[in-house]
């Protein structure tokens, strides 16, 4: 195995070890923990997010709709997985962004699989006029899920 792709794979341990224990840490404050950290912009909050981004799904049935967020969840990830592998060793940006996607799914796979839910706990907004704007509570594998997403269809578009 050549130093890009063991690099990666330490990239997507941390990152992994990272998620988890933050989420972690947000499970052990109390049920309606909440801690301001720049006043008007950013807190932590605990929250379970038992749907998919933004909330979708979560009014489904429990039990099928954990079943079916776990088996969409882990097939998008084998199939970035078998992406990865087959780009692992190409120079550029694109393997490092297949190992955040990677490393977000797995993160949030870990959560379902574990509690039911994806633990949610980064709270971004901004004050407007005396109205709070959020942005819905996200965790650190949201966020390697999202910037590589947007990378990836920046660098594609470059491409084209």
């Amino acid at each position: 195995m050549n130093q890009r792709v063991q690099l990666q794979i330490a990239l997507f341990a941390l990152l992994l070890i990272a998620d988890q224990l933050s989420k972690w840490w947000i499970e052990q404050q109390l049920p309606f923990f909440s801690y301001t950290i720049i006043e008007g912009y950013f807190n932590l909050i605990k929250t379970h997010n038992f749907g998919v981004a933004f909330s979708m799904f979560a009014d489904w049935n429990s039990a099928w709709r954990t079943n079916t967020l776990l088996g969409v969840t882990i097939g998008i990830a084998l199939v970035v997985g078998i992406w990865w592998w087959r780009e692992r060793n190409r120079r550029g940006l694109e393997p490092w962004l297949l190992i955040l996607i990677l490393t977000g799914a797995v993160g949030n796979i870990w959560d379902r699989m574990q509690f039911g839910y994806v633990v949610d706990f980064i709270d971004w907004y901004m004050r407007i006029g005396g109205k709070e704007y959020h942005w819905p509570a996200f965790n650190i594998a949201d966020a390697c899920i999202s910037v590589a997403v947007v990378l990836l269809l920046i660098t594609s578009f470059k491409k084209g």
